[in-house]
């Protein structure tokens, strides 16, 4: 889901400019929640031993590489555990997959993705997860060997993963990208952190939030969705104000809002007018410190952009906007 703007430009320089173009929105897109871009990474298939008896063996023996800038990997393979509505609406499915012990000791960061697919020739779809590391959790009762993932269902692979049945294998990578390193910006000297996320967006933002990487700060949750019955982790919000540390959580949504549809909904306003996250931030801005702040997001590039100008113009440099690419 994520890489490091270092290694995006590497692996830029060696493609055509207009390949180059196309790459990095694809990753730009990746990043945002999960993707299954067409064309983001070239696959060739790298000389093998006869077919082996098991579905499961070609899988591990199917090795990639990839021209888009990230390193060699070994596919592995995922079994479905469960696979659930998410939200009343909009498609989105709470995944959980359980995958080798490897896969799992490579995820140590909040903000890291995985790759997936369900064939050995399909195209992967880049999903961030939506667990905390097993690792460094304080809050998150995931086993260890288990991934949350928040996916939406589309055409091409997020779609084939969303239609599938628990027991089912898909092919999955190592734990991937750098996630949110949230040292950038020190708690003693930055203790407000302020999150932002629109849409799925939010999975790698909840993964952050339930692992105990912002003990000690004072986070506000602005949250972006286009309505109630498209907003995942609902049922979670009080959770993460009382054992996670999220002081507010701000739910802004985008459409009009049903009468008593969720505690989060303005009770009683239909057809309400549209509001966005960068708007809800500039209404808050005379009680930010700039100076005393930083900030995580994920979503739509449209919603980042503006977050982050707003942000800069408030004293908070873009240094302190972390992503997880």
């Amino acid at each position: 889901m994520s890489m490091s703007v270092p290694s995006t430009c590497l692996a830029a320089r060696s493609l055509p400019v207009a390949a180059a173009r196309h790459l990095s929105a694809c990753r730009s897109r990746a990043a945002r929640g999960h993707v299954a871009p067409a064309q983001i990474a070239r696959t060739i298939a790298a000389p093998s031993s006869p077919s082996p008896s098991s579905s499961s063996s070609r899988r591990r023996r199917h090795h990639v590489l990839t021209t888009a800038g990230w390193n060699d990997f070994e596919w592995g393979t995922a079994s479905i555990v469960s696979n659930d509505a998410a939200t009343p609406k909009g498609g989105l499915r709470s995944i959980v997959i359980s995958v080798d012990a490897s896969v799992a000791e490579g995820y140590v960061t909040p903000g890291q993705f995985v790759q997936m697919r369900t064939s050995e020739d399909g195209k992967p779809a880049f999903l961030a997860i939506a667990s905390a590391p097993a690792d460094v959790s304080s809050s998150s009762s995931a086993k260890t060997n288990e991934l949350s993932l928040l996916v939406k269902s589309s055409d091409g692979t997020a779609g084939e993963i969303c239609a599938l049945e628990a027991g089912a294998e898909v092919g999955v990578s190592p734990a991937m990208g750098s996630g949110f390193d949230v040292s950038k910006a020190p708690a003693d000297a930055y203790p407000t952190t302020l999150l932002f996320a629109t849409g799925s967006g939010i999975s790698p933002i909840r993964a952050l939030i339930t692992s105990g990487a912002l003990k000690g700060r004072d986070v506000t949750l602005y949250y972006g969705t286009a309505s109630g019955e498209t907003t995942a982790f609902l049922d979670e919000f009080e959770t993460w104000k009382k054992a996670c540390g999220v002081r507010e959580v701000k739910h802004v949504q985008s459409q009009a809002r049903s009468i008593h549809w969720s505690p989060y909904d303005r009770v009683g306003v239909v057809g309400g007018p549209p509001t966005y996250v960068q708007d809800q931030l500039k209404a808050d801005l005379e009680n930010v410190d700039g100076g005393k702040a930083c900030a995580v997001l994920c979503g739509q590039k449209e919603m980042t952009e503006a977050v982050i100008e707003v942000l800069e113009g408030a004293g908070v440099p873009k240094e302190r906007c972390i992503m997880n690419f």
